[in-house]
């Protein structure tokens, strides 16, 4: 896999195919990045159809491939089977509430009983009905006695998305191409947002400046792609009323803005009239 993204979750569970190239094909995943493997049930928002019995099956199948994670429901029956074949691998134990988020009592058992069920990491993700419903959630972290992934999904939810890492989760949830769950943002947008709080500042090494440089070039290659779905729109509004697509003044002031990055923005602007001319009204 091409992407920059250093942690991928492996969706396993809409896999229809043969389980023997699945599993290849996550071995080798997994040389490069940090993989979660999950299976995950339709009673959780998964596309498993089959039994627990073929569902485990799966799993085991999956951990074989090593992994560096794998995502089990907490309320699953399957989940001490899965926990006792881990082996290298680290189990997640996760709960998701798309009805809404719980009184903070409630989340805090779910943590302590996943903890107890043998979790390495703890995940718990509601919906939230309210902005509160974030804060909830972000409390999560920190106070549990294993790393804690806590966020609330759906539009209201985007704060404790960001935050979760912010505030010691090992990792969040962003989208490489459709959306998983609700309310996820693409994987360009959570880089892009990280990038300006300043997230990869204060360098100290080649491999971090790496890192960094790539998830900068993600997040400015989302944005590009932003301004061009917009310049696409224009162009259209533009031909439905009768404008011109070329606009000299606006130009000039785009680019006076651009100021050292003078010549860089002659090419985006460039190119965003291309997309403008060649769109159909």
């Amino acid at each position: 896999m091409q992407s920059p993204a250093r942690c991928i979750e492996a969706r396993l569970d809409p896999y229809r195919g043969d389980w023997r190239a699945a599993s290849e094909l996550l071995a080798k995943l997994a040389q490069s990045k940090v993989v979660i493997a999950t299976i995950r049930s339709k009673e959780e928002g998964g596309l498993f159809r089959g039994g627990e019995e073929e569902r485990l099956g799966a799993y085991l199948r999956a951990l074989e491939a090593g992994p560096q994670y794998v995502d089990v429901e907490l309320n699953s029956e399957i989940k001490e089977e899965v926990v006792k074949a881990k082996g290298t691998s680290k189990i997640i134990l996760s709960v998701h509430d798309f009805s809404g988020t719980p009184p903070l009592a409630t989340l805090k058992s779910w943590a302590d009983a996943a903890v107890g069920a043998g979790a390495d990491v703890v995940k718990i993700a509601t919906t939230a009905r309210s902005w509160e419903d974030n804060f909830a959630l972000l409390s999560l972290i920190g106070s549990a006695q294993k790393p804690t992934v806590a966020f609330a999904m759906g539009p209201l939810g985007l704060l404790s998305r960001v935050f979760a890492p912010l505030m010691g989760a090992p990792f969040t949830y962003a989208a490489l191409d459709k959306p998983a769950a609700p309310g996820q943002l693409p994987y360009g947008a959570m880089e892009a947002i990280y990038a300006s709080l300043g997230l990869y500042s204060d360098l100290k090494s080649l491999g971090e400046m790496r890192i960094a440089l790539d998830a900068v070039d993600t997040a400015l290659m989302h944005l590009l792609k932003l301004r061009l779905a917009i310049c696409r729109d224009m162009g259209r509004l533009k031909k439905s009323m009768g404008l011109p697509i070329y606009d000299d003044v606006r130009e000039t002031e785009v680019l006076k803005r651009a100021g050292d990055f003078r010549q860089l923005f002659d090419l985006v602007v460039q190119m965003c009239k291309a997309v403008q001319v060649a769109v159909e009204p």
